[in-house]
């Protein structure tokens, strides 16, 4: 039987026609990550909206491409859906599958139907790895393309669907029983298939949420690893089972039982470590107690072979059936992996330039938005001392370079001083002169300089969370060579989305750098300097950034408030949760130059460390549910003091009302837009259409919507 049963006619004309069978397909919990996938697989509406598949199922929402809700706990309504659908998918509730399966099972009906039943992997995990007898399968496994890259993985065989009777279930006895009753189904007009899937992800994760949300949010979490993480993980990408699933629908095969696995060879270890590396800070740490049970399983599954040849799992690169996202797994697909957790979550990204002149407050302004919104503030000075201890290639290359250009500055500065000493004599009496290196301070060239900050801006936490550039870049140069690839287009993931111009006149700005005359770098000489060379550049640098929208601030007391008002233009930014405003430690701008020093003392390092520590712990708590976001908007409703003394199970409940308030506020405007401009001319147009029963009431409702338009715009509404 196939999902979409298509013939094609040709018209007088010659044209082709295409006619759509239409399915009645019943899926459980349309709201889950798997449910929603099989939505996303199913619907055909985007390209049939003449006959489109009827979707039902039960959910807390009806899906985009679904067609109606149900009550599956009433089990009449549940019964009467299951037997008028051609196609009945379960996942979760098993106890509802088998009373699902049991009434196709015994009951009367002339058409056939699809059941399936996508099981569970820790059906196999009390199961003993299969010992591998002789290299055959070694040298199969070759050929195919897969790779051993663990020792253990040598001394065992993969589970075919052919071994299922040497499986050993210890416990989710009802699954098995269920399992058993499908593998021997006997009805003709019934076919019923068990797909058994490795760890599902993807789509915004589900069993893999708390390690993406820990390594997202947290810079310097360690993500657990339970034991020596040598155990064998199976995986697949949820859009890859869902197109599984349809290929077992569209081609009905004779095989019962079907493994939905990738290619991939991946360990426990492998898994956890990939996304610390790829979302974190790629720090782990071994544990004792397991955070998800599904991670301890052992078992080792080869992809199914149902709709494939001998001779196609041989070549691992042909695979006509199954179009795949995700074949060579997890590790491999990381990135495509990480954006779509960034997509389904609604995350979004903070990414700034702050500029300015001298002393126009820019890092102070860096540092407030920097802890407010929990991302990066790059300063040359720090990013530069984090590479000189760094031991990398691009660390080397800094302290080699710095080395180089002090060397050079030294030389040219000591050929001077000798030529001074011997133009003055020295008076009798007083000491020679000598030379002193010391104050030399030697500055990277834009060469090495643009492959710093391209560095620090490719790191996890600036591509997950976003960053705030602390003036740079100073030069029009330095902008095209940090944001401008080699075929003139700007860079995507690096690029700001806005830029904040603290802008005052060249005589405000020398009264702001008379309050720091303790510093030398604000000698009254210097800032004449540095606002010439400010002054030289920013003309052709502003010109280029009104592509990315600036905000002009000339008030310093309120810069913080309207640098939050810009940033959420478009919508509330979510973040994880913004800093008391007692708390937002202040400091001096910092310097150009390359060696650093401190601008904080060890009294407020200890209290900002204390107070993000503070944000991390909070951060834990949060629901898992398909929507969530992950990022909290504290900023919108703060926990008050006396909620620091709630369970955790308060604690999300909580946090849960915080988010139903601000998805009701976020969709308000667009809400009322639509009550107040869209609704009553479509609800008009629909009443019209009942009244006069067109031939074409597509095109009925077209007509009098354009005609409601040319109305309203010949009334100047």
């Amino acid at each position: 039987m196939s999902l979409q049963t298509r013939s094609m006619e040709r018209t007088s004309a010659g044209e082709k026609q295409q006619t759509w069978h239409q399915n009645r397909i019943f899926i459980e919990e349309m709201n889950t990550l798997i449910g929603s996938a099989l939505v996303e697989e199913f619907r055909n509406d985007n390209e049939n909206d003449v006959n489109p598949n009827i979707i039902i199922g039960n959910g807390d929402n009806l899906p985009r491409g679904a067609t109606k809700l149900i009550n599956a706990a009433d089990p009449k309504e549940l019964g009467q859906v299951v037997l008028d659908s051609d196609i009945v998918i379960f996942h979760q509730n098993y106890c509802r599958a088998e009373y699902a399966y049991k009434l196709l099972k015994h009951g009367q009906y002339q058409q056939s139907k699809i059941f399936i039943l996508i099981s569970n992997p820790l059906t196999w995990s009390t199961t003993p790895l299969k010992e591998r007898k002789n290299d055959e399968t070694a040298m199969r496994q070759s050929m195919g393309g897969e790779t051993e890259d663990q020792p253990f993985f040598k001394k065992y065989d993969k589970f075919t669907e052919h071994d299922l009777p040497i499986r050993k279930i210890h416990y989710l006895e009802r699954l098995k029983h269920l399992e058993q009753q499908i593998i021997v189904c006997d009805k003709p007009q019934l076919h019923a298939y068990i797909i058994t899937p490795g760890l599902v992800y993807g789509n915004g994760e589900d069993i893999l949420y708390d390690l993406f949300k820990t390594a997202w949010m947290t810079p310097d979490a360690e993500l657990p690893i339970y034991g020596d993480g040598n155990n064998i993980i199976p995986m697949i990408h949820v859009n890859d089972l869902a197109n599984i699933v349809n290929k077992t629908v569209t081609l009905t095969p004779n095989e019962r039982y079907i493994f939905a696995v990738d290619y991939e060879n991946m360990t426990q270890k492998k898994l956890v470590t990939t996304i610390a590396k790829s979302v974190g800070n790629g720090f782990t740490k071994n544990v004792t107690i397991p955070t998800e049970k599904i991670l301890t399983i052992n078992i080792w599954l080869r992809p199914t072979q149902v709709f494939e040849s001998e001779d196609q799992y041989i070549d691992a690169k042909k695979n006509p059936i199954i179009i795949w996202q995700c074949k060579e797994g997890f590790a491999k697909n990381i990135l495509k992996v990480r954006e779509q957790f960034k997509l389904y979550r609604g995350l979004d990204t903070v990414k700034l330039i702050v500029h300015g002149g001298t002393a126009s407050g820019k890092s102070n302004l860096c540092k407030q938005l920097a802890n407010f919104y929990r991302i990066p503030h790059i300063q040359i000075k720090p990013l530069i001392q984090e590479l000189i201890e760094q031991q990398s290639e691009l660390g080397e290359l800094v302290r080699t370079t710095l080395q180089q250009v002090k060397d050079q500055l030294v030389a040219e500065a000591l050929a001077i001083f000798e030529a001074e000493k011997k133009k003055k004599k020295v008076p009798k009496g007083q000491p020679e002169p000598v030379f002193d290196p010391s104050g030399i301070q030697p500055r990277l060239p834009d060469s090495v300089l643009i492959q710093v900050y391209k560095w620090r801006l490719d790191q996890n936490d600036a591509q997950n969370l976003g960053y705030v550039l602390d003036g740079f870049p100073k030069t029009l140069e330095q902008y095209e060579k940090l944001f401008i690839n080699e075929e003139g287009q700007l860079i995507e993931s690096i690029k700001p989305k806005g830029v904040i111009y603290l802008e005052y006149s060249d005589e405000q700005l020398k009264e702001k750098a008379k309050q720091h005359n303790d510093n030398p770098r604000y000698q009254e000489d210097l800032v004449v300097k540095r606002l010439a060379n400010f002054r030289k550049n920013n003309e052709q640098l502003l010109s280029q950034y009104e592509q990315f929208d600036i905000k002009r601030i000339s008030d310093s007391e309120s810069a913080f408030d309207q640098s939050k008002d810009f940033i959420t233009r478009n919508g509330p930014i979510l973040v994880l949760q913004d800093v008391k405003d007692e708390e937002v430690v202040q400091v001096d701008e910092q310097q150009d130059d390359v060696s650093p020093s401190p601008q904080i003392s060890s009294v407020q390092q200890e209290k900002v460390a204390a107070v993000q520590q503070s944000q991390v712990q909070q951060s834990q708590v949060g629901p898992k549910k398909k929507g969530d976001q992950l990022n909290k908007s504290i900023n919108e409703s703060r926990v008050s003091k006396d909620n620091k003394k709630l369970t955790d199970e308060q604690k999300q409940d909580l946090i849960r009302q915080q988010e139903r308030e601000l998805l009701d506020q976020r969709s308000q405007p667009l809400r009322q837009y639509l009550a107040d401009n869209v609704v009553p001319f479509l609800t008009e147009g629909l009443i019209n259409i009942c009244e006069k029963h067109p031939e074409n009431p597509l095109q009925f409702l077209a007509d009098f919507l354009e005609q409601k338009g040319n109305e309203l715009q010949a009334l100047g509404q």
